[in-house]
């Protein structure tokens, strides 16, 4: 975070007036951030300000390097609007993106300025919190590798799967820890703000800010990696649920007396249509003499089998892999119609390691989908792929902490 921003948010006042004016300035500064770029005309309409006194805002904030005017907006007659956006490098934030078996590190700023460059290791997920202090250590060595000044951090912002209530930084999945929460741990570790996010909680966010599912209403997205996921944007806003557990669409159950799936269940979805079970299967076939091209992989590759090993198998027309990714498809599809007649969208976007497989994974879907769901309701939704990249996922993440840290010292300042 720049000394400017520093310096306005801890900025000891006394008077009432000069509270209102950094409460003002802190609203701007959070609503060009949801933004991007604002009119002042835009501040006036969203923050109910008065037209002066924006002007006036607008004026010390240039002066304080926080906010720049960059271009000219659309006119409705007369003069074209100027308009504003936050400076470079006001908020950095390190991303941090557990998987199952592996972790992603990047650092964005505020207008999607790559800080520090992403990077992806190996890393299994833990049940419990013994894993966070690996955890750590790979970060550390990221931030060491990379040159990192940390005073220039904002924050952290961790994503990754499983029970997790945002608001009181719990995972109730993995890395739990009953004595004390992840963010707190991580808080004091690096003397932070941290928060915490399901990671398909933050692909519905970015896709609904940057992606496919901006300007939607009731949509959902599906992450589809080593487990799945489900992501419900409804009435515009991405749906939490009481303690922030909803679309844990994996543990539905599927399978009567199923195999036993990791959540102490059995038959849940996951266990026939998810990443680990498309490697399990592939991985079953392959000891039974199946031939495939994935036996041309080393030993220690095919130890260490991923859905991404399938799907480029796939891709490339191993018909083996095709069958795996078309059973895994059919299992999804007969689920998405469960969803589609419940909740009734207007799109479903695939996201996630295993959409990589693009039709081969689509068309088994759509034709579940038209199998098992009224017509009616199938016709009115549509199925598409995402289109955003692993920068896109950074970018989602980043935005997420930064209008979620303004809007923690909003609610601090609103109490002076």
């Amino acid at each position: 975070m720049t000394k400017a921003v520093n310096l306005l948010i801890n900025k000891k006042l006394d008077s009432k007036p000069e509270k209102k004016n950094l409460f003002n300035k802190l609203s701007i500064i959070k609503l060009i951030a949801e933004l991007g770029s604002v009119s002042v005309n835009d501040i006036v309409k969203n923050l109910s300000l008065s037209l002066p006194t924006v002007n006036s805002l607008i004026a010390e904030l240039l002066e304080d390097n926080i906010v720049l005017q960059f271009d000219k907006g659309e006119s409705i007659g007369g003069r074209k609007p100027n308009l504003y956006r936050l400076c470079d490098g006001l908020f950095q934030v390190l991303c941090i993106e557990l998987q199952r078996f592996s972790i992603t590190l990047s650092i964005m700023d505020n207008n999607q300025n790559v800080v520090a460059e992403t990077v992806e290791l190996d890393n299994e997920l833990s049940r419990n919190a013994d894993n966070l202090h690996d955890i750590t250590q790979i970060i550390d060595q990221y931030l060491l590798e990379k040159s990192v000044d940390t005073e220039n951090l904002t924050g952290l912002i961790i994503s990754m799967p499983g029970l997790i209530n945002a608001e009181e930084g719990t995972n109730e999945t993995f890395l739990h820890d009953a004595s004390q929460s992840i963010t707190a741990f991580f808080e004091t570790k690096y003397r932070k703000p941290v928060y915490i996010l399901n990671d398909v909680k933050g692909a519905a966010y970015a896709e609904l800010k940057f992606g496919l599912a901006k300007n939607t209403r009731n949509s959902l997205i599906i992450l589809m990696d080593w487990g799945i996921g489900l992501g419900i944007v409804s009435n515009g806003e991405v749906y939490l649920g009481r303690d922030g557990y909803s679309g844990e669409v994996g543990h539905m159950p599927f399978i009567d007396n199923g195999e036993l799936c990791y959540c102490g269940k059995r038959g849940c979805l996951e266990t026939v249509a998810s990443g680990i079970a498309l490697v399990n299967n592939a991985k079953q076939e392959i000891q039974k003499g199946e031939l495939t091209k994935l036996n041309e992989l080393q030993k220690e590759e095919l130890d260490h089998l991923t859905p991404t090993h399938v799907i480029e198998a796939a891709n490339k027309g191993d018909q083996f892999a095709i069958n795996q990714i078309s059973k895994l498809g059919t299992n999804l599809g007969k689920a998405f119609a469960s969803l589609i007649q419940l909740l009734n969208p207007e799109l479903i976007v695939l996201g996630g390691k295993i959409a990589k497989a693009n039709e081969l994974i689509t068309i088994p879907i759509q034709q579940a989908i038209n199998s098992y769901t009224m017509a009616i309701l199938k016709e009115h939704c549509d199925i598409k792929v995402s289109s955003l990249n692993l920068d896109s996922n950074t970018i989602g993440l980043t935005n997420y902490f930064i209008t979620k840290y303004l809007s923690v010292e909003l609610l601090q300042k609103s109490k002076i």
